[in-house]
C-alpha cells in the first residue's frame, strides 16, 4: 500500500482501526457512496475519466449503495486493514481490477473526503434535532394556550412571588427554544459548503467542476480556499452550542416540571404509562423520565467542551485530531439531543395539570402583596419604595398563616402609612379586596408580557407566526437535501444508460467524454 511493506502493528489494529469498523459502515459508508458517486460523474463530465472507466466504477457504487440501505453488512474485513475507506476502495479494485478500480480517487484526498461526509452527515443530523424541536414547539404551544387560564404561582428564588398561570410559563419556555431552533438552523450556510475538489488541502492540478459535485450532495456552495476545506470544524462547533443551549433549557423545565409534580406541590401529573415506582416503595410515582431528560440533554455541553478542546493547538490543515478526534462526540451527543427533545414532548403534549392544586397552593402564599404596594402607588400617590416598606412592615407584624383579609391589611397598613408619610390615608375595602385576589391580580397583569390571558394569547399568536416560519425553513432544507438525493440518483441511472453515447450534461445540453 503506497510505500508501506507493513501491516499495521497489532496493537495499532486492536485500538484504532478495527473497533469502529461496524459504526463506520453504518454512519459513515451511505455518505461515503454519495461522495464517491458524485465526484465520479464530475470526473467524466469533465473528461478526467473515460466514460467507460466510470460507468464501471458508478455500476459498483450503485450496487454497493442498495445492498448498504437494505442492511447488508459489506466488506469482509481482512486482518490487519487501515479502517473503512481503504476496504471500500479495495472492494472497488477486487471487483474490477486495479487500473479501472482505483481510478476514482484521483483530484481527491481522505482529507476532503472526510471533510464531506462530516458535513453531510452533521446535516442530517441537525435537520433530524430540528425536525423533533418543531413537534416540542407545537406540544408547547398547545398546552400554553390552553393553560392560558389556569392560575398558579409565579417563582423566583424557589419561593412564591405572585400570580401567574401555567400558560404564561410555558409560553416563556417556548420563546426560549423557538430562539435556540433559530439558532440551530441559522449554522446552516456555515454547514451547507463542499469542501470536495480540496484534496489533501492544497488543492488540484485536474480541471474540476467542484459546484457540479456540490449541486449533486445538495450543498449550497463550495469552500473557496483549499486548506480552509478541510481544516475547518467551525460549524461543528456553531451547531453543538445551539444544541447545549437546548439542553440547557430542557433540562430547566424538566426541574421546574419535576419540582411542580411532586407530592410536595402535586400541581401536575402524568399518565401511570410515563411514569415509574419503587422496588421497594409501593407507593412511589416516580417521573423518572425527567432525569432521563437531563441526563441525555447535557451531553451536548460535553461534546462541545470536547469539540473546541480538541481543535485547540492543532496545526490549520487536516489531521486525526481535526478530521475525526474532533468531532467524534459530536454523534452520540446528537442523539441525545434528539432524544432529550422527543421526551420532553411526551411529557408536555400528556401533562395533566391540577388547577385546584394550584389555586390552594396561592391561598396561603401571600402572592398579591405587590398588588397591594402597586395600589397605595397608583391611587394614593406613594413612592414605590414607601409603599413597599409600608407592606413589608405589615407583613412582619403579622402570623405567617395569617388570612389577609381587607379588614385586617386595612387595619395594619394605615397606622404604619401614616408613621411612615406623617399623612393619614383612608384605604378603600373593595380596592383591597381586588388587590388580594389573585385572579383579579392575574387579570390586571396585561403589560410588559405579563400572565393576563390575553397577554398570554397574544403572546402565543407572535411566537406562532415565527414558528410557522421557522417550520417552512425547516422544510425547504429538507426537501433541497432529498431532492439532491433523488437528482444524484437520477444522474447516475441516467449515465448508465447511454454510458455509450454522448453524455447528458447537467444544463441540458450534450457534451462529448
Amino acid at each position: 500500500m503506497g510505500r508501506l511493506s507493513l501491516p499495521p502493528d497489532p496493537t495499532l489494529f486492536e485500538l484504532l482501526y478495527e473497533p469502529g469498523l461496524d459504526e463506520d459502515r453504518r454512519t459513515v459508508l451511505p455518505y461515503l457512496l454519495r461522495v464517491d458517486a458524485a465526484h465520479i460523474l464530475m470526473l467524466a463530465r469533465q473528461e478526467i475519466l473515460p466514460r467507460a472507466t466510470a460507468a464501471k466504477l458508478l455500476t459498483v457504487n450503485r450496487d454497493l449503495a442498495g445492498r448498504c440501505t437494505a442492511g447488508e453488512t459489506l466488506f469482509v474485513a481482512r486482518e490487519s486493514h487501515r479502517g473503512l475507506y481503504w476496504l471500500y476502495e479495495q472492494e472497488y479494485i477486487r471487483q474490477l481490477g486495479g487500473i479501472v478500480g482505483g481510478a476514482a480517487h484521483v483530484a481527491r484526498s481522505r482529507n476532503d473526503i472526510n471533510a464531506t461526509v462530516t458535513r453531510l452527515r452533521m446535516r442530517d443530523e441537525a435537520l433530524a434535532l430540528l425536525a423533533a424541536c418543531d413537534a416540542l414547539l407545537a406540544a408547547l404551544h398547545s398546552q400554553a394556550e390552553k393553560h392560558a387560564a389556569t392560575l398558579m404561582s409565579f417563582f423566583t428564588h424557589f419561593q412564591p412571588a405572585q400570580p401567574s398561570t401555567l400558560g404564561h410559563y410555558l409560553t416563556g419556555v417556548f420563546g426560549e427554544l423557538l430562539r435556540t431552533a433559530e439558532w440551530l438552523l441559522a449554522a446552516f450556510p456555515a454547514l451547507d459548503r463542499s469542501p470536495m475538489g480540496a484534496a489533501a488541502g492544497a488543492g488540484t492540478s485536474f480541471p474540476l467542476d467542484r459546484e457540479e459535485v456540490a449541486r449533486l450532495l445538495g450543498l449550497a456552495e463550495v469552500i473557496e480556499n483549499s486548506a480552509d476545506a478541510v481544516a475547518s470544524r467551525d460549524y461543528a462547533v456553531q451547531l453543538l452550542s445551539g444544541a447545549a443551549l437546548l439542553g440547557t433549557t430542557l433540562t430547566r423545565l424538566s426541574q421546574d416540571l419535576q419540582s411542580w409534580g411532586s407530592f410536595a406541590y402535586g400541581f401536575l401529573d402524568w399518565p401511570d404509562d410515563l411514569v415509574s415506582t419503587s422496588s421497594i416503595m409501593p407507593q412511589k410515582r416516580n417521573a423518572f423520565v425527567l432525569e432521563s431528560i437531563r441526563g441525555q440533554a447535557i451531553q451536548a455541553t460535553g461534546a462541545l467542551t470536547a469539540t473546541l478542546a480538541g481543535l485547540k493547538n492543532t496545526p490549520f490543515t487536516n489531521g486525526v485530531e481535526v478530521s475525526s478526534g474532533a468531532t467524534v462526540h459530536a454523534w452520540p451527543a446528537f442523539q441525545a439531543s434528539y432524544k432529550a427533545v422527543r421526551l420532553t414532548t411526551l411529557l408536555v403534549e400528556r401533562l395533566e395539570a391540577r388547577p385546584e392544586r394550584m389555586r390552594a397552593f396561592l391561598a396561603g402564599a401571600q402572592t398579591t402583596m405587590t398588588a397591594v404596594a402597586d395600589l397605595l402607588v397608583a391611587r394614593h400617590g406613594l413612592p414605590f419604595r414607601t409603599a413597599h416598606d409600608a407592606v413589608g412592615a405589615l407583613l412582619q407584624e403579622l402570623p405567617a398563616d395569617a388570612e389577609l383579609s381587607p379588614g385586617i391589611v386595612k387595619a395594619g397598613l394605615e397606622p404604619v402609612i401614616a408613621a411612615a408619610t406623617g399623612d393619614s390615608v383612608e384605604l378603600d375595602l373593595s380596592e383591597l379586596e381586588a388587590a388580594l385576589d389573585p385572579w383579579r391580580c392575574l387579570l390586571a397583569a396585561r403589560h410588559g408580557g405579563g400572565p393576563a390571558p390575553e397577554s398570554v394569547r397574544a403572546q402565543l399568536r407572535s411566537l406562532a407566526e415565527r414558528h410557522q416560519h421557522l417550520r417552512h425553513r425547516i422544510a425547504s432544507r429538507r426537501r433541497s437535501r432529498d431532492e439532491a438525493d433523488a437528482l444524484l440518483a437520477r444522474e447516475i441511472a441516467s449515465f448508465l444508460a447511454v454510458a455509450d453515447g454522448p453524455l447528458p450534461d447537467p444544463s441540458g445540453e450534450e457534451r462529448r467524454a
